[in-house]
């Protein structure tokens, strides 16, 4: 004998039950958000990257070699120097300069004999690697030295000195953020006899000498 089919309700009542069980999560998370604002919300920012900090600028020679000596001769003489420089600069440009008989100190009590500003080399970063610097000199723009006596009037060096920033006496107005590449100048004709092949280093016992990180000199230097 077969069993009598359910009645319509008690098949119903299953099915109905999973729309009101749903409906209630829906009110149940509709009351949170709106009670969420009331308790404080939260508000994820967007994270804050610190710049690397800034960096002394570190020259390294491309050429010609500092250790071989230049000859150079005449009022017409010229010669390119190539070197480069590697920093991070958090956005603001090397500075570069060049110095004739940087270290010896001149009759006006400066650090160099002459001096001249150069372009300004475009920021950089570390991991973007050493930025070149062509460094054109000529004897016109400027002009070595050519008082003295035999042999110093022939020996002069010229230095190439970067920094972030300079002050009112044409140096680095920070002594840590600073580098420097010096090449011997010998202004003679090679070929004459007395022509010296290569000239002593600076020596600050019987020259007077003066740098631009000399505490006294820097102080003096600062603008006010």
């Amino acid at each position: 004998m077969t069993a009598p089919p359910s009645p319509p309700l008690v098949r119903a009542a299953a099915p109905a039950a999973l729309p009101r069980l749903t409906a209630a999560v829906a009110r149940s998370i509709a009351a949170a958000a709106l009670a969420a604002p009331a308790a404080g919300c939260l508000v994820i920012s967007p994270p804050e990257y610190d710049h690397p900090a800034q960096t002394a600028p570190v020259l390294a020679a491309v050429f010609p070699p500092p250790h071989i000596p230049i000859h150079v001769h005449g009022l017409d003489a010229a010669q390119d120097f190539g070197a480069t420089v590697l920093s991070e600069d958090n956005g603001d440009p090397v500075l570069v300069a060049l110095y004739i008989d940087y270290g010896r100190r001149s009759r006006s009590g400066d650090p160099f004999r002459r001096r001249l500003s150069l372009h300004d080399v475009t920021a950089g970063t570390i991991a973007g690697g050493p930025r070149p610097i062509p460094v054109p000199w000529t004897n016109e723009r400027l002009p070595l030295p050519t008082d003295g006596v035999t042999p110093e009037r022939e020996c002069h060096t010229i230095t190439l000195m970067a920094s972030h920033a300079f002050n009112r006496c044409f140096c680095p107005a920070d002594p840590e953020d600073m580098s420097s590449l010096t090449w011997q100048l010998i202004n003679c004709d090679p070929n004459d006899p007395g022509c010296p092949e290569s000239c002593p280093a600076l020596d600050c016992s019987t020259t007077p000498c003066l740098f631009c990180d000399d505490p006294e000199y820097h102080e003096g230097c600062t603008d006010p």
